[in-house]
């Protein structure tokens, strides 16, 4: 890969950001991905931290340790090293349990007339396939199978609980916490997906996992309480 196709530059004296594109692509997804897992797995001395986002990869480095010069050879080595075979990123899966509508998830005729769907034939497209993770950031997030966008609210709500599905434009994104929000919640599931902020990585999913989301009946949200994302893991 050539120097065109990435842009390398310095954030701060101990930072840099690797920019493969401005726009999103999935073909730039997979490069920052890669390139994440490949220095994750090398746990080269004097990276002090690796932000892989959709189109760009921040890293930040202890320069007593590992000089930038050194730091954007090494980095660009591999970058040069990617091609179209090794840049699938591979994933584990997880079944999510869901319940939609009602006070789990209030906006979810909001959702379906966005689409123009009843609120069923919503569901059903929801959950007709698997997501893949794209980033985490308040949680996971996902790329959309809807086929419009999904305005946010235009006041946002105050308190998100922990849980909930939502959309905004074409996103979906899973509450780990109760925090404010502004995006549309049309679900909720009783797994929890918390950070560990003590552990290293601070939670067990990662970008290019897998959920796949079934619905549940409100009276079955209490069945699930207590379990981990570890619990719904699918294993080989």
């Amino acid at each position: 890969m050539s120097q065109k196709n990435y842009k390398f530059s310095d954030y701060g004296d101990a930072s840099v950001l690797i920019e493969f594109s401005k726009v999103f692509s999935m073909q730039a997804w997979q490069k920052v991905h890669h390139l994440a897992n490949q220095l994750l797995e090398e746990n080269i001395p004097g990276i002090l931290g690796i932000i892989p986002t959709y189109t760009t990869l921040f890293i930040s480095y202890d320069y007593l340790i590992i000089k930038r010069e050194k730091l954007q050879q090494v980095v660009e080595q591999y970058i040069a090293n990617i091609n179209d075979k090794n840049l699938k990123i591979e994933g584990r899966i997880f079944k999510i349990p869901v319940v939609f509508g009602g006070k789990y998830g209030p906006d979810l005729e909001y959702v379906a007339d966005s689409q123009q769907l009843s609120n069923e034939k919503l569901i059903e497209q929801f959950c007709s396939k698997p997501l893949q993770i794209m980033v985490v950031n308040r949680g996971p997030m996902f790329g959309t199978n809807f086929e419009k966008e999904v305005a946010r609210l235009e006041t946002p709500r105050t308190a998100v609980p922990a849980g909930a599905i939502t959309a905004a434009g074409e996103q979906i994104s899973i509450m780990i916490q109760n925090s404010p929000g502004g995006w549309r919640i049309f679900g909720q599931t009783p797994i929890q997906m918390k950070m560990e902020f003590e552990q290293n990585p601070p939670v067990y999913y990662k970008p290019g996992d897998m959920m796949i989301f079934y619905p549940i009946g409100e009276d079955d949200y209490s069945k699930f309480e207590g379990q981990t994302i570890s619990d719904v893991e699918v294993k080989e």
